[in-house]
């Protein structure tokens, strides 16, 4: 996140800097998001290896997005810390996207481990829309 904040003027410390060192902030917003992610794939559990693993594709897709809108509303770097790296950080996930796709192509599901390819491919697209509208509410 440095390389993003770093164009940035510079800016007084928020209350969170003041008060916490940055890798804590990174750590709380971390176990805060990894617990939400369990929350929610518990809450859309899949067959495992034999169907597409919806609660992956909706962390992802909407954890694109609301990165977009904390970048393009401009969030302090301790917030960004906090949300962006810790929370988001640990709600989305990479590494499961991979593994579940590995198992859905092992498994012989080529439909489900295409469509579900395709659906992650819009995080990108999720996170320049969450970022272009955040930047048009705030004008």
């Amino acid at each position: 996140m440095s390389t993003l904040s770093s164009s940035k003027k510079y800016q007084a410390l928020s209350v969170l800097g003041r008060v916490m060192h940055p890798a804590v902030l990174v750590g709380v917003g971390g176990a805060i998001g990894s617990v939400a992610r369990w929350g929610v794939s518990e809450a859309m559990p899949t067959d495992g290896a034999s169907e597409v693993p919806w609660a992956t594709i909706m962390v992802n897709l909407s954890g694109a997005f609301l990165l977009g809108t904390m970048m393009g509303a401009s969030f302090q770097t301790e917030a960004l810390l906090l949300f962006g790296t810790g929370i988001l950080g640990g709600f989305t996930t990479m590494s499961t996207f991979g593994v579940e796709t590995v198992q859905l192509i092992e498994s012989g599901n080529y439909s489900a481990a295409s469509i579900y390819i395709a659906l992650n491919l819009f995080a990108p697209l999720t996170a320049w829309l969450g970022w272009r509208l955040s930047e048009a509410f705030l004008a």
